[in-house]
């Protein structure tokens, strides 16, 4: 039935170490780490284009979850369920909520941390939330013999499309997030990534939230397949506004991002535009609640 289709070969590396030396001898293979979206891609097996695969699901060091005084460390290969069990205590509550809301429980178990931050040509629930965190990963850059090692702000792994900047063979080994994170926190998503990526709008938020004033505000609002969108003129607009916020100015930075928002990512919809205004209005009306109950 698939005459001349071959089978992938397989590549078990059990170190970075044996995984640098394998990526070396095979720099075009594809890199396997929960295969939720490779399996997901139409018509991806059975191919006879298909690539030799490089899987990591026996590097333990990629497996491995650890904490400091100031930092937790995620390895890249530890999964949506695994992090969600074990950072109960330590993560913050806008990163719990992201990772509850990473599909189903199935899904959970299969999906890894590194391979949702890599996926090529859609951006799922998790990039946003840890950019807001000032998250950190470790790249390793396979250039022939010689590797190069380096950290690099999530923020930073996407243009403003949202297509991942990585190029050539990369390893994300680790994610790195600091513990001082702000006291208030919101995480949204309105439709499905995966089965609306058109309608889909994901929107995280964070700041310290004083007597009289916000401080440290960071949002990032993720259109899967159209735009990847931090304002870091807004942010500074916010640091230092008093609180409450009078409706009036709720309403002109709101129009001002979705402004922003139109110039600089020209493929988000109409719908997408009213739905992330909505959002970041009714996340400054929360914040509203909270002072004045206080």
């Amino acid at each position: 039935m698939y005459e001349g289709i071959r089978s992938p070969a397989i590549h078990t590396p059990r170190s970075v170490s044996e995984f640098i030396s394998t990526a070396s001898h095979y720099p075009h293979a594809v890199i396997w780490a929960g295969g939720t979206y490779i399996m997901g891609r139409p018509n991806y097996y059975p191919s006879d284009g298909l690539t030799d695969i490089i899987y990591l699901g026996e590097i333990a060091d990629l497996k491995k979850i650890t904490r400091n005084d100031r930092f937790i460390e995620i390895g890249s290969m530890v999964t949506a369920s695994q992090l969600l069990n074990a950072g109960k205590l330590v993560l913050s509550d806008v990163l719990l909520d992201t990772l509850s809301k990473v599909g189903s429980k199935i899904v959970r178990k299969q999906i890894t941390i590194g391979g949702a931050l890599c996926t090529p040509d859609i951006r799922l629930v998790l990039p946003g939330s840890l950019a807001i965190l000032d998250a950190i990963v470790e790249v390793k850059q396979i250039q022939g013999n010689k590797t190069i090692n380096r950290w690099i702000p999530v923020s930073r792994l996407y243009d403003k499309d949202g297509q991942l900047l990585l190029t050539g063979m990369n390893l994300i080994t680790r994610v790195r997030i600091g513990l001082e994170t702000g006291n208030f926190q919101r995480f949204m998503m309105v439709d499905s990534p995966v089965h609306d990526p058109k309608r889909c709008v994901i929107f995280a938020f964070q700041c310290t939230k004083g007597q009289s004033n916000m401080s440290k505000a960071h949002f990032c609002f993720t259109f899967p397949t159209a735009g990847f969108h931090i304002s870091r003129e807004l942010e500074t607009q916010l640091s230092g506004q008093p609180l409450p916020v009078p409706p009036q100015r709720i309403n002109r930075l709101s129009f001002a991002l979705t402004s922003e928002i139109h110039k600089m990512h020209p493929q988000v919809t109409d719908l997408q535009l009213e739905r992330c205004r909505r959002m970041f209005e009714a996340v400054f009306h929360e914040l509203n609640t909270e002072v004045l109950e206080e």
